[in-house]
């Protein structure tokens, strides 16, 4: 995914392209200085022994191990080739083309040429090492990342054939089979890729004998990390979010009916608090009986947090990578000038691995787990505890105040006589008729 043998004239390269190729390169070191310290912590928090009974926790941790090495694979190459100091080789232009003096007089001009190497064409061990560990670790990435989101809907769904899966066991079993499957079909680049030219350089991403080799490759890898799991994650991920729109939907009917039940139970006399109580609770076993037989109903706060953060991840790898791995596949070898091509490789190279060094952000702003187990990773455990402790006991006391004493009791000893369960707005409205005629 690199352009071998780049040399250039110093006083021919563009300014432009200098410029920006230099930003770019900063940025891929910027990717790796602030991408591996929290892609390392997102491994401590996720693998941590408070979080290992959780089996989307443990891939989010596997995932984070997994982007630590990406960062070290095509970002630490350009980084390399832009910051390495090469030695510049002259190359003198005899005015009057006397052959026959070797050396250059004062009528001669005076060029310096720079040869720009990459890390991989420093050997040819490096060269095979090197991409063979950026491909398998990322169709490894992508495929443990699908895995992540069929492993929370089967979590939520609750489905009783498949539900072993979400067992921690069985979780890290198939992110290691994922993780040897792509390493091992992955092994013809170890003796494919790459060869020595009769100049004596590294030609790397190009085989001798076959010289599509690579170019037909790039393009399976489309497939294998781009296409096939988007579409996998696609799926699940509108499955997940319909859940989450329907769990909120749920909750905020059983809210507005609760507080509309308070709201009117204080306004009816003691005398005639008989019949609204009855079906007051009614309307509470009919919403019993509903999230029984929900996928929803184990959709609380702090789960619903874990997937949106899933989803968030789900979009930011399709944004950032799909433009990339079809560039890289399809239209790259078209792009003329060279320069251009290497501007245009290192730019949707960072591209793509933005990706796999911003997860630790979209974790601390939409998870509040992972927030607090931050806080307690850097010894302010009393201090969020005591604050979380203040925050359910304002909950507790929100919740008491919108339920009074005789309500509760009734709501827990007043048996059901009906085989029927209303729905939601069939409830409110008997719960309104009946308001009003006890007023009336």
């Amino acid at each position: 995914m690199n352009d071998s043998l780049n040399p250039y004239s110093i006083p021919n390269r563009n300014n432009n392209t200098q410029i920006t190729v230099r930003l770019l390169s900063i940025y891929s070191l910027l990717l790796i200085l602030i991408g591996t310290p929290c892609n390392l912590l997102c491994c401590i928090i996720y693998l941590q022994k408070a979080n290992r009974s959780n089996s989307i926790k443990t891939i989010f941790g596997y995932l984070a191990f997994l982007d630590t090495i990406v960062l070290y694979t095509f970002n630490l190459n350009y980084v390399f080739r832009e910051f390495n100091m090469d030695t510049p080789k002259p190359h003198f232009n005899n005015k009057y083309n006397n052959s026959t003096n070797p050396y250059p007089d004062e009528n001669d001009n005076i060029n310096g040429i720079i040869i720009k190497k990459n890390l991989e064409e420093r050997s040819l061990f490096i060269c095979r090492f090197l991409s063979y560990l950026a491909f398998s670790t990322l169709q490894t990435s992508s495929w443990v990342l699908a895995f992540g989101s069929f492993n929370r809907y089967l979590l939520i769904k609750k489905l009783s054939h498949f539900e072993f899966i979400c067992k921690r066991r069985y979780t890290i079993a198939i992110c290691l089979f994922l993780t040897c499957s792509f390493f091992l079909s992955n092994l013809h680049i170890l003796w494919m890729n790459g060869y020595h030219s009769p100049y004596g350089s590294i030609v790397c991403y190009k085989n001798k004998y076959y010289p599509n080799y690579m170019v037909w490759y790039q393009r399976l890898h489309l497939i294998f990390y781009s296409v096939l799991p988007s579409i996998i994650l696609f799926i699940f991920n509108i499955l997940l979010i319909r859940i989450i729109f329907e769990s909120k939907k749920r909750l905020d009917n059983h809210r507005r009916l609760v507080l509309f039940a308070a709201a009117a139970t204080t306004t009816i006399p003691t005398s005639k608090r008989k019949n609204f109580l009855a079906i007051q609770q009614m309307s509470s076993s009919a919403l019993k009986q509903t999230n029984k037989t929900s996928p929803s109903r184990l959709l609380n706060r702090h789960s619903r947090k874990l997937t949106i953060s899933l989803i968030f991840i789900t979009i930011s790898y399709f944004t950032l990578t799909f433009p990339s791995t079809v560039i890289f596949s399809f239209f790259r070898s078209y792009i003329e000038p060279p320069a251009l091509r290497r501007t245009i490789s290192l730019l949707f190279t960072n591209l793509s691995t933005t990706t796999h060094a911003i997860r630790f952000f979209i974790y601390f702003f939409c998870s509040t787990d992972f927030r607090n187990d931050l806080y307690t990773l850097f010894l302010l455990k009393r201090f969020f505890r005591l604050k979380s402790i203040k925050k359910q006991e304002r909950e507790r006391h929100t919740t008491l105040h919108h339920t009074t004493p005789r309500q509760t009791t009734a709501l827990y000893t007043t048996p059901l006589h009906t085989t029927s369960y209303p729905n939601n707005r069939q409830i409110e409205f008997q719960l309104i008729s009946n308001k009003y005629q006890l007023d009336g």
